[in-house]
């Protein structure tokens, strides 16, 4: 009964017309009548009204039962009890409009499905990531307990520190430090990440001056992994000064993790160019390089490769927000690397990248 009256509903105007229709051929034939009584009989006017007014409903009928079906599966898709399922219950269209508003309905649940599929996606590299981190951490706080813990013990039992102990000390602290506080600012920047279009100030940058703020910053390991540093040319370019800051962090520390691993001295090189409207920032190490099988998998999630296990130092998240925040702000970041020759990290400012944002 709840379909008829939905097709009823939905027709209510065009039967209405349908019935002007026919009081208006009623009202042909008694004109007619007025104007030649004996040629016009009432009973063929009555005989017109019935047969127009039963092929009229005849036809409704015929349609009704044609689309029921169509009515019972939307029906049915209404009440159903797997929302995002229930498009595919729809059946018996019989109309075009009806065929595309189910289209348009399957387009948009893909669509939904797809967007909740990312996010998933989103929540479960977040989730992961802050159990790796949390473990990640323990690490060095483990090591600058036991420090502090040694340190305590001889002490109080009366051994002083020798000159070469101290610095060893120190300097086994502050890497340690150094660590935690990396760690801290992947994670911070990686919840920010989500909503870096309300955390972006674009302004002519000096790209020079942030990335000798880091190498300065970096320069203890540096000395201590004998990595000398070769910072070449100067740019302003439009971009956002802190996840400038946040992606060279990232190469330039993952330069020097790689690059410790390699006896002897060795050289980073950093190359600032910069023509017409497009800058590029090239970081190049001398370090272990990265294997032919890694480098196209570098900056998916969690991916350390065989260098992340030989360090046990990364999270396989770094690489992976830098690129991030690059597709953000509409740069571009390249990578080529020998194994055993070093890597080679390029950073691509456009300003019609920047632009679009």
């Amino acid at each position: 009964m709840k379909k008829l009256q939905i097709y009823l509903r939905d027709r209510l105007l065009v039967i209405i017309g349908q019935l002007a229709i026919v009081l208006l051929g009623a009202g042909l034939f008694l004109i007619e009548r007025y104007r030649h009584a004996a040629l016009i009989d009432l009973s063929s006017m009555y005989y017109y009204i019935v047969l127009a007014c039963v092929a009229i409903a005849v036809g409704h009928m015929i349609n009704y039962i044609r689309i029921r079906p169509y009515y019972e599966s939307l029906l049915e898709a209404i009440h159903s009890k797997e929302p995002l399922e229930a498009i595919y219950i729809l059946h018996g269209e019989v109309s075009k409009e009806q065929e595309l508003m189910q289209q348009l309905l399957v387009n948009q649940q893909r669509m939904y499905k797809t967007q909740l599929d990312a996010m998933e996606r989103k929540r479960e590299i977040q989730h992961h990531f802050t159990l790796q981190w949390v473990h990640q951490m323990k690490t060095p706080l483990s090591v600058l307990d036991m420090q502090l813990q040694q340190t305590a013990d001889r002490l109080k039992q009366g051994k002083s520190l020798s000159t070469n102990e101290q610095a060893d000390l120190s300097r086994s602290m502050s890497e340690e430090t150094e660590k935690l506080n990396n760690g801290l600012d992947l994670m911070l920047s990686s919840a920010r990440l989500d909503k870096l279009e309300l955390d972006l100030h674009i302004k002519p940058v000096e790209l020079h001056t942030v990335i000798r703020e880091y190498i300065n910053r970096y320069k203890k390991l540096l000395i201590q992994y004998s990595i000398f540093p070769k910072l070449t040319g100067e740019a302003i370019a439009a971009t956002d000064q802190k996840w400038f800051g946040f992606i060279m962090n990232q190469l330039i520390t993952n330069a020097i993790k790689y690059s410790k691993l390699k006896p002897g001295s060795k050289s980073l090189y950093i190359v600032i160019d910069q023509q017409s409207d497009v800058t590029s920032v090239t970081i190049k190490d001398e370090g272990i390089g990265i294997a032919a099988t890694d480098i196209k998998r570098i900056f998916d999630p969690f991916f350390t490769g065989q260098n992340g296990r030989m360090t046990g130092e990364s999270t396989g998240m770094g690489l992976y927000l830098a690129k991030e925040v690059c597709q953000r702000l509409g740069h571009m970041l390249k990578v080529s690397s020998s194994q055993g020759e070093g890597a080679e990290f390029t950073l691509i400012i456009k300003e019609s990248g920047i632009h679009r944002l």
